[in-house]
Protein backbone atom coordinates (compact mmCIF):
# COMPACT_ATOMS: atom_id res chain seq x y z
CA UNK A 1 0.00 0.00 0.00
CA UNK A 2 1.16 3.50 -1.16
CA UNK A 3 1.44 6.38 1.12
CA UNK A 4 -1.61 7.80 -0.98
CA UNK A 5 -3.57 4.65 -0.86
CA UNK A 6 -3.31 4.86 3.04
CA UNK A 7 -4.23 8.30 2.86
CA UNK A 8 -7.26 7.61 0.27
CA UNK A 9 -8.46 4.49 2.71
CA UNK A 10 -12.42 5.28 3.94
CA UNK A 11 -12.94 2.24 5.14
CA UNK A 12 -11.39 -0.55 7.44
CA UNK A 13 -10.75 -3.38 5.34
CA UNK A 14 -11.55 -6.16 7.38
CA UNK A 15 -14.06 -9.05 5.66
CA UNK A 16 -17.04 -8.88 7.39
CA UNK A 17 -18.83 -12.58 8.52
CA UNK A 18 -21.41 -12.32 5.65
CA UNK A 19 -21.74 -16.17 6.28
CA UNK A 20 -24.08 -15.55 9.18
CA UNK A 21 -26.64 -14.27 7.35
CA UNK A 22 -27.12 -17.61 5.97
CA UNK A 23 -28.63 -18.90 9.98
CA UNK A 24 -31.63 -16.62 8.76
CA UNK A 25 -33.18 -19.62 6.93
CA UNK A 26 -33.62 -20.75 10.59
CA UNK A 27 -35.71 -17.82 12.03
CA UNK A 28 -38.69 -18.33 9.18
CA UNK A 29 -40.36 -21.42 10.84
CA UNK A 30 -39.96 -19.92 13.91
CA UNK A 31 -41.32 -16.54 13.02
CA UNK A 32 -43.81 -18.09 11.36
CA UNK A 33 -44.53 -20.88 14.35
CA UNK A 34 -44.21 -18.17 17.37
CA UNK A 35 -45.72 -15.25 15.75
CA UNK A 36 -47.48 -15.86 12.70
CA UNK A 37 -45.19 -13.73 10.54
CA UNK A 38 -43.64 -15.23 7.10
CA UNK A 39 -40.71 -13.67 4.91
CA UNK A 40 -42.40 -10.97 3.00
CA UNK A 41 -39.16 -10.77 0.04
CA UNK A 42 -37.98 -7.95 1.29
CA UNK A 43 -34.64 -6.86 2.24
CA UNK A 44 -31.97 -4.20 2.67
CA UNK A 45 -28.12 -3.82 3.31
CA UNK A 46 -26.82 -0.55 4.24
CA UNK A 47 -23.35 0.88 4.25
CA UNK A 48 -21.64 4.17 5.02
CA UNK A 49 -18.81 5.34 2.81
CA UNK A 50 -16.95 8.35 4.62
CA UNK A 51 -14.49 10.45 2.11
CA UNK A 52 -16.00 12.21 -1.16
CA UNK A 53 -18.63 11.44 -3.42
CA UNK A 54 -16.72 9.91 -5.73
CA UNK A 55 -16.03 6.90 -3.34
CA UNK A 56 -19.51 7.03 -2.51
CA UNK A 57 -20.68 6.52 -5.61
CA UNK A 58 -18.55 3.70 -6.54
CA UNK A 59 -20.32 2.17 -3.61
CA UNK A 60 -23.55 2.33 -4.68
CA UNK A 61 -22.90 1.15 -8.50
CA UNK A 62 -21.20 -2.13 -7.12
CA UNK A 63 -24.06 -2.24 -5.19
CA UNK A 64 -26.91 -1.58 -7.88
CA UNK A 65 -25.32 -4.19 -10.04
CA UNK A 66 -24.95 -7.03 -8.13
CA UNK A 67 -24.93 -10.11 -10.82
CA UNK A 68 -27.01 -12.83 -9.31
CA UNK A 69 -30.07 -10.50 -8.88
CA UNK A 70 -32.70 -10.58 -11.23
CA UNK A 71 -33.41 -7.19 -11.33
CA UNK A 72 -31.34 -4.45 -9.82
CA UNK A 73 -31.53 -3.60 -6.49
CA UNK A 74 -32.53 0.18 -5.24
CA UNK A 75 -30.15 2.19 -3.62
CA UNK A 76 -31.09 5.10 -1.58
CA UNK A 77 -28.89 7.60 0.46
CA UNK A 78 -30.23 9.64 3.50
CA UNK A 79 -29.29 13.31 4.25
CA UNK A 80 -26.06 11.57 6.70
CA UNK A 81 -24.41 9.72 4.25
CA UNK A 82 -25.84 6.10 4.80
CA UNK A 83 -26.34 4.17 1.59
CA UNK A 84 -29.23 1.31 1.71
CA UNK A 85 -29.73 -1.15 -1.19
CA UNK A 86 -33.47 -3.00 -1.18
CA UNK A 87 -33.73 -6.30 -2.50
CA UNK A 88 -36.67 -8.43 -2.97
CA UNK A 89 -37.76 -11.18 -4.71
CA UNK A 90 -41.71 -11.95 -5.05
CA UNK A 91 -41.72 -15.81 -4.32
CA UNK A 92 -40.65 -14.78 -0.84
CA UNK A 93 -37.79 -17.13 -0.79
CA UNK A 94 -36.41 -16.37 1.98
CA UNK A 95 -32.87 -18.69 0.69
CA UNK A 96 -33.08 -16.89 -2.06
CA UNK A 97 -33.07 -13.43 -0.12
CA UNK A 98 -30.52 -14.12 1.98
CA UNK A 99 -27.88 -14.83 -1.09
CA UNK A 100 -28.84 -12.01 -2.84
CA UNK A 101 -28.01 -10.01 0.19
CA UNK A 102 -24.96 -11.64 0.44
CA UNK A 103 -23.83 -11.05 -2.71
CA UNK A 104 -24.16 -7.48 -2.64
CA UNK A 105 -22.57 -7.42 0.79
CA UNK A 106 -19.80 -9.77 -0.82
CA UNK A 107 -19.49 -7.55 -3.41
CA UNK A 108 -18.67 -4.23 -1.75
CA UNK A 109 -16.70 -6.35 0.60
CA UNK A 110 -14.26 -7.93 -2.22
CA UNK A 111 -14.31 -4.25 -3.69
CA UNK A 112 -12.21 -2.75 0.05
CA UNK A 113 -15.78 -1.15 1.44
CA UNK A 114 -15.96 -4.25 4.09
CA UNK A 115 -15.35 -2.11 6.96
CA UNK A 116 -18.60 0.24 5.46
CA UNK A 117 -21.13 -2.40 5.66
CA UNK A 118 -23.37 -1.70 8.43
CA UNK A 119 -26.45 -3.59 8.40
CA UNK A 120 -28.54 -6.00 6.43
CA UNK A 121 -32.39 -6.90 7.03
CA UNK A 122 -34.91 -9.08 6.41
CA UNK A 123 -38.76 -8.18 6.66
CA UNK A 124 -41.08 -10.46 8.13
CA UNK A 125 -44.99 -9.53 8.27
CA UNK A 126 -48.43 -11.71 8.40
CA UNK A 127 -49.47 -13.32 5.23
CA UNK A 128 -52.63 -10.83 5.08
CA UNK A 129 -50.45 -7.81 4.47
CA UNK A 130 -51.82 -6.11 7.50
CA UNK A 131 -49.35 -3.00 8.35
CA UNK A 132 -49.21 -3.26 11.83
CA UNK A 133 -47.75 -6.67 11.84
CA UNK A 134 -44.24 -6.23 10.35
CA UNK A 135 -40.89 -6.60 11.70
CA UNK A 136 -37.68 -6.92 10.40
CA UNK A 137 -34.31 -8.81 11.95
CA UNK A 138 -31.40 -6.82 11.55
CA UNK A 139 -27.98 -8.45 11.30
CA UNK A 140 -25.43 -6.02 12.57
CA UNK A 141 -21.77 -6.50 10.70
CA UNK A 142 -19.91 -4.97 13.35
CA UNK A 143 -20.98 -7.30 15.92
CA UNK A 144 -22.25 -10.22 14.32
CA UNK A 145 -25.37 -10.50 15.87
CA UNK A 146 -28.96 -9.56 15.24
CA UNK A 147 -32.04 -7.49 16.87
CA UNK A 148 -35.77 -6.91 15.67
CA UNK A 149 -36.95 -3.22 14.40
CA UNK A 150 -39.23 -1.62 12.63
CA UNK A 151 -39.95 -2.80 9.25
CA UNK A 152 -39.74 -0.01 6.60
CA UNK A 153 -42.63 1.92 6.18
CA UNK A 154 -44.63 0.63 9.81
CA UNK A 155 -44.83 2.65 12.99
CA UNK A 156 -42.75 1.69 16.02
CA UNK A 157 -42.23 -1.64 16.92
CA UNK A 158 -44.77 -3.25 19.21
CA UNK A 159 -42.48 -4.00 22.46
CA UNK A 160 -44.71 -7.07 23.18
CA UNK A 161 -43.85 -8.27 19.36
CA UNK A 162 -40.12 -7.95 20.34
CA UNK A 163 -39.87 -10.08 23.23
CA UNK A 164 -41.97 -12.39 21.68
CA UNK A 165 -39.93 -12.86 18.76
CA UNK A 166 -36.71 -12.70 20.90
CA UNK A 167 -38.27 -15.65 22.53
CA UNK A 168 -38.59 -17.23 19.70
CA UNK A 169 -35.40 -16.64 17.90
CA UNK A 170 -33.20 -17.93 20.95
CA UNK A 171 -30.58 -20.53 20.21
CA UNK A 172 -32.01 -20.17 15.98
CA UNK A 173 -29.88 -16.74 16.15
CA UNK A 174 -27.01 -15.22 18.01
CA UNK A 175 -29.35 -12.22 19.44
CA UNK A 176 -28.05 -8.45 20.88
CA UNK A 177 -27.78 -9.42 24.31
CA UNK A 178 -29.37 -6.04 25.58
CA UNK A 179 -32.72 -5.73 24.54
CA UNK A 180 -32.96 -2.52 25.27
CA UNK A 181 -30.10 -1.14 22.87
CA UNK A 182 -31.55 0.90 19.70
CA UNK A 183 -29.31 0.62 16.65
CA UNK A 184 -29.50 3.62 14.17
CA UNK A 185 -29.80 2.53 10.82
Amino acid sequence: MTLLDSKLVRCWTSRPHLQSLYTLAAAAPRMRAALGLAPTGGGTVGFKVDGDALARTEAELLAATSARLPVHPLVTQDLNGRSTVRCWRRNRDLRVLTGDLVDVADRLSRAGYGGCLRFATVEFGEQTGRLDRKLALVYLFDRGTFHTAPAPGTRPLDRALELRARAALHGALPLEPDAQRRFVL
